[in-house]
């Protein structure tokens, strides 16, 4: 996996890089729907290096396409993060709870909040690794089922786990640092940087994907 090529491809297209990075960026400026287009863009990406672009994956803006794609991708991060919610919203009402009771009773909720939440801890960490495999295999097969295709996602982790962290991690410096330091020259940096976040994460994706479901070495494929 090529970890630093997910940040340096962006700007292999001279002359045409800024142009393909500005124009989602302002698309995510539209109340509502913004942040779908950006999102669905930085999946072409995906799209992109899945079908064997690595080093030209820079997608152009297709409007009605990155829509619907970053809406199936909305829905899709949703419905993973329902079954954390529910553990955290648990531990929260019985925290809650406890510091109206007793001290016995109180100490007894707080220790059931402690293990629910460490639970649901441990439950948020693998649906994180599920969500970002769910949503790579979505894009790969265009069908929405795919991104819950549970036992595709366990094979594919389970093969190249390493990938998928590399693309975690990469994900974190991208949402986390570099799409921030655009507040640097205010609202175009903010914009510039977000679309070239969303862009190495796409990146990233796909990589993992491909080392996720290629042959293993040495293995002979007969027709």
């Amino acid at each position: 996996m090529n970890f630093g090529l997910a940040f340096s491809y962006v700007f292999k297209e001279k002359g045409q890089w800024f142009k393909k990075l500005a124009l989602p960026a302002l698309c995510s400026l539209i109340p509502v729907i913004g942040p779908f287009i950006l999102m669905g863009w930085g999946l072409k990406a995906t799209k992109n290096v899945i079908e064997g672009n690595e080093e030209y994956a820079l997608p152009n803006l297709e409007f009605g396409a990155d829509l619907g794609r970053g809406f199936m991708a909305f829905l899709i991060t949703l419905i993973y993060n329902i079954v954390p919610a529910i553990f955290f919203g648990v531990a929260g009402a019985l925290f809650g709870l406890g510091g109206t009771m007793d001290e016995g009773l109180m100490i007894t909720l707080f220790i059931l909040g402690g293990c629910v939440g460490l639970i649901g801890l441990v439950v948020s960490l693998l649906i994180a690794f599920m969500s970002l495999a769910g949503m790579a295999n979505y894009v790969a097969k265009g069908k929405f089922g795919a991104a819950f295709d549970f036992k595709t996602l366990f094979a594919m982790l389970k093969k190249s786990f390493v990938s998928w962290l590399l693309a975690a991690v990469g994900y974190i410096l991208a949402m986390g640092i570099i799409a921030p330091l655009g507040t640097v020259v205010c609202v175009i940096g903010v914009l510039l940087t977000s679309a070239y976040a969303n862009a190495i994460t796409g990146h990233l994706l796909g990589q993992a994907y491909n080392q996720s479901v290629a042959p293993a070495a040495g293995k002979v494929e007969t027709l």
